[in-house]
């Protein structure tokens, strides 16, 4: 902007002075002073537009090996910062259709509001992947200077979601503002890909029942669950700490479910064998592929394949057990 300011400045300057020497030594109109500046600077091989005095003759002379060297470097560095632009935004656009293409087990956010902000940071904390989906450009802005994948179109279309990599994805968000768009993109979502998981946003219980009809696993009512929260915190005021724990800024515990593959060295183990309390990991319940939930487990519950536990520890902690290559994050 300081450099594009300057070449702004240089051009006025440069007009300015023509256009006054015209108009006030040879007392031409306005009109006339400007348009023979302008064509003297352009050299564009225009007619004078009035007789010149050999004084003016001399200026002209002066002003063209001056002011035109002047006046072209400040056009060659306005249209090198116009192609460097495009070009930037070239790169960038090919970078990101780069990353879309080669993503894969990650989370797919639609919508970049404040809750799609706040699910991004979430992710961003705990360093798993992510495909913010929005229209607005604006606030997709803020995406590509934290340096998060994002596509700019419609979250309603299938192509988009294809776009983002929904046939390879983990999970869907679904926090636009319209609870119309959010069963729409929850449908066509359902449709694309029959196991995903889908968590869906719902302003009100008509909308959510809608919602979970439509295919999402998990629909989230914002005033029912949050005066739900606020019943708890009144009954069971010191719970609000275990809230802040877990899932306030600057969490300190994490809570994660992780999906057991069938080459784990867990599998066959009771859970008392397992090496997690020594990773400083609590798992608080199993659930079975069968549906079955084992709240919370004893320590001979032994672990099949395709147990999902749930996890409580330390963030990183849980990171680094998620990490591990023969336990799947669900």
């Amino acid at each position: 902007m300081r450099q594009l300011a300057w070449i702004i400045v240089v051009l006025v300057v440069l007009t300015g002075v023509g256009t006054g020497w015209f108009w006030l030594v040879e007392g031409w109109p306005l009109v006339d002073s400007a348009f023979m500046t302008v064509i003297t600077l352009s050299t564009v091989g225009y007619n004078e537009v009035r007789p010149l005095s050999d004084r003016s003759r001399v200026f002209v002379m002066i002003y063209l090996v001056c002011g035109l060297g002047v006046f072209l470097f400040a056009v060659v560095q306005l249209g090198e910062m116009i192609v460097r632009a495009e070009l930037r935004t070239w790169l960038r656009k090919r970078g990101m259709n780069s990353t879309l293409q080669s993503v894969k087990n990650h989370f797919i956010v639609c919508g970049f509001g404040r809750m799609g902000r706040t699910i991004c940071r979430h992710l961003a904390d705990r360093k798993l992947p992510f495909v913010v989906i929005d229209q607005n450009e604006n606030t997709l802005a803020e995406c590509e200077q934290h340096g998060w994948p994002c596509v700019r179109d419609d979250a309603t279309s299938d192509c988009t979601l294809l776009d983002a990599g929904i046939d390879r994805a983990r999970g869907l968000a679904v926090v636009l503002d319209s609870d119309a768009d959010n069963l729409y993109v929850v449908l066509s979502a359902r449709l694309i890909a029959p196991d995903l998981q889908i968590i869906a946003r719902a302003s009100d219980e008509s909308s959510a029942h809608k919602m979970e009809k439509a295919g999402a696993n998990r629909v989230v009512s914002l005033f029912a669950n949050g005066a739900a929260t606020m019943a708890q915190l009144l009954i069971n005021p010191h719970v609000e700490d275990f809230f802040e724990f877990v899932s306030g800024t600057g969490a300190t515990l994490d809570l994660a479910e992780i999906r057991v593959s069938a080459n784990s060295p867990c599998v066959g183990r009771p859970l008392s064998d397992t090496d997690f309390r020594s990773r400083g990991v609590i798992v608080v319940a199993i659930r079975r592929p069968n549906g079955e939930v084992l709240l919370p487990p004893s320590g001979s519950s032994v672990i099949d394949a395709d147990d999902v536990l749930i996890a409580l520890g330390k963030v990183a902690a849980i990171s680094a057990v998620l990490s591990c290559e023969y336990l799947d994050a669900s």
